[in-house]
Order: C-alpha cells, then structure tokens, then sequence
C-alpha cells in the first residue's frame, strides 16, 4: 500500500484548503425540516440490474488512475529493460523489488522468449491495473481498467 501510494503521489493534486466556516446554522437561521420539493408517489424506483440485452460497459481509467498507471509502467520498464534473456522468476523478482507482492501479480507465464504479466493495483474502488511483457529486446507496461466489482482474471478478458 505505501509502494501504490509513493508511485501514485505526483498524480493526486494537493487537497483543497480547508474551510474555516463552519455548517452550523447562525442565530436566528434554522435548517429545513421538510423537503423542498414533494417527492414522487408510484414511480418504480431504478434497478440495478441491467438489461439482458444490454451489453457491458467497458470501464475507464479516470484522470488520477491513468497518471499512475503512466508511473506504474515507466517504473516497470524501466526495471525489466536491464533483464536480459528475461526468465519468469527473474521478471517477478524485478517486480518484487518494486514493492509489488506475488498475490498482486497474476498470469506471470514465459512463452516463445517473451514473459508476459498482469497486476492488479486496484484499491479502494479503483479499476486500475498494469498488463506487461519483456523479451526480445522489448519491453513493455501498460496501465487498463479492471472493473473493481470483479474477480481479477484479465486473461480470460483479453
């Protein structure tokens, strides 16, 4: 956790000042004690589950989580491009050096010279996550959503 949120610093903008007022009403003032407007009577009330026609939104990264996904992947480059003839444990030990823990790493396979990899860095609602390969002379890292709702299986995705 401190690792994400050390590489994940630069992309949170400082939070606001804090205002010095407070929300207590003023003397004299007195909050409502009814709703403004009358709420509706007999309408159904929105359903969660979707329609079975409908087909699945694909999720997106929002602005702080592509900024980190940017940091995560130069970071990864980085590490990996000094591997030569990567093998799959040295490209987890590359990893782990990072701070990124094996039950974050998934699908960590060595096919053909080339080693390809997922984590998972979804925290607290986030949809982040990193796909990656080395071999060849090449490297690669590049930051995706996984819906926070699902279990993390991006292979079977893609």
């Amino acid at each position: 956790m401190q690792m994400l949120e050390r590489v994940g610093t630069p992309c949170v903008p400082d939070a606001p000042a804090e205002e010095t007022g407070s929300d207590d009403p003023l003397p004299g003032e007195h909050p409502p004690t009814r709703p403004s407007e009358l709420l509706p009577v007999g309408e159904k009330p929105p359903t969660a589950n979707a329609s079975p026609t409908a087909t699945a939104e694909q999720p997106k990264l929002n602005g702080v989580e592509k900024c980190e996904g940017r940091e995560h992947s130069t970071r990864i480059t980085k590490a990996l491009t000094d591997l030569k003839n990567p093998q799959a444990a040295q490209v987890r030990a590359a990893l782990n050096r990072l701070g990124y823990i094996n039950s974050r790493i998934h699908d960590l396979t060595e096919a053909a010279g080339t080693v390809r990899f997922y984590l998972d860095l979804r925290v607290m609602g986030g949809q982040l996550a990193v796909k990656g390969a080395t071999g060849g002379g090449t490297v690669s890292a590049q930051a995706f959503a996984y819906p926070e709702q699902e279990k993390f299986a991006p292979e079977k995705r893609n």
